[in-house]
């Protein structure tokens, strides 16, 4: 089931509807997106989404035709508005209902990453200035859809009646075979899930609480949706020598993969967390932090002043992330999918 509207969602009558008098269903996920109210320098007043009449249904229709080939799903719903929203609001809601919650799980992120890299909407933040600005895809979102595309795919042998149309339930027999193989990257297609990834998230802060951490829970939710696990989380104050020392005993005794670090990279004098990181690193990747720099830019012309570095301490990898919610997490999606790739190589991997 497919819509576009400008009227709001309930999510609970969505879901009835959908597995109403439907036996079957023992799983049922959804996803919901919704205005967030930040961007680098200013606040959202409102977020205008706009879209192709006729070809943003057809391709969203596609996409959830290929869920249903690809998953074992017995039910598919999308709904996303259009108009004028305000922050808080919901924007897109994707539900996946099946007989076991594996193929929900998977069919519902599977639409989500396809829908935000393929279907046509466009989006305008209005900040409170007045200004509006049009909003460019998000460097994660490629990396997010292409993982599905590796060819260690999930590979399902149905027994199906295929005169069976996209929109139209999956029939089960007891001829269904099912070879789960991992879906996620080989080295030559740029693997963005983490799975198996021990990860630690370090704030500097002299002020910030955890209950204040916007941008550590945001890279936290970030990390969590790539399938990796985290394994610290701290804040500490803008002190070189306490940030390195900590550095050390998250790679050398905790064994992280990735240590990611947020705040501290401005020029400002109590900005130390890139001399610190480089304190304990033997080999640095100036080419992350680049591109780092470069995908900011599109975002806000501030990104020039970050000087966050990325390097290997041993076997761990540390990033350093700008302290802006935004930007922190802009910065993580555009080398995501290379991280794996990065960690394999360290460890006497090829190309």
């Amino acid at each position: 089931m497919i819509k576009i509207q400008t009227e709001n969602f309930s999510v609970s009558a969505e879901i009835d509807k959908l597995t109403k008098d439907k036996a079957m269903i023992g799983g049922v996920v959804s996803f919901i997106g919704t205005v967030r109210d930040y961007t680098e320098n200013d606040d959202v007043t409102a977020l205008i989404l706009e879209h192709y009449p006729g070809m943003t249904e057809s391709e969203l229709q596609k996409i959830e035709a290929a869920a249903r080939a690809r998953f074992e799903v017995e039910e598919i719903a999308v709904i996303h508005r259009v108009g004028r929203l305000k922050p808080s609001q919901n924007i897109v809601l994707v539900v996946a209902a099946s007989r076991h919650r594996s193929a929900a799980f998977d069919a519902c992120r599977y639409v989500i990453d396809h829908l935000k890299v393929h279907a046509t909407f466009w989006k305008k933040e209005v900040l409170k200035t007045g200004e509006e600005k049009w909003i460019h895809s998000c460097p994660g979102c490629e990396a997010a859809a292409s993982q599905w595309s590796s060819d260690e795919e999930v590979k399902h042998t149905h027994a199906v009646d295929d005169t069976k149309t996209p929109d139209s339930p999956k029939t089960s027999t007891s001829n269904h075979n099912h070879t789960h193989k991992s879906s996620h990257h080989n080295h030559g297609s740029h693997q963005s899930a983490w799975s198996g990834l021990q990860v630690g998230i370090l704030t500097m802060s002299d002020s910030r609480t955890m209950a204040q951490d916007k941008s550590g829970d945001a890279i936290e939710g970030e990390i969590r949706s790539l399938g990796a696990t985290l394994a610290a989380r701290e804040i500490i104050a803008d002190e070189k020598t306490a940030i390195s020392d900590l550095l050390i005993s998250w790679s050398d005794e905790k064994n992280l993969n990735v240590i990611l670090t947020t705040g501290g990279t401005g020029p400002g004098p109590r900005d130390v967390t890139p001399e610190a990181t480089r304190a304990v690193c033997n080999i640095e990747l100036p080419g992350f932090s680049e591109h780092i720099r470069t995908e900011g830019l599109k975002q806000v012309r501030s990104a020039l002043l970050t000087r966050g570095v990325s390097a290997f301490r041993g076997q761990t990898l540390i990033v350093n992330l700008p302290g802006s919610t935004r930007g922190a997490l802009h910065s993580l999606q555009s080398i995501a999918d290379l991280i794996p790739h990065a960690l394999r190589m360290t460890r006497g991997g090829g190309h």
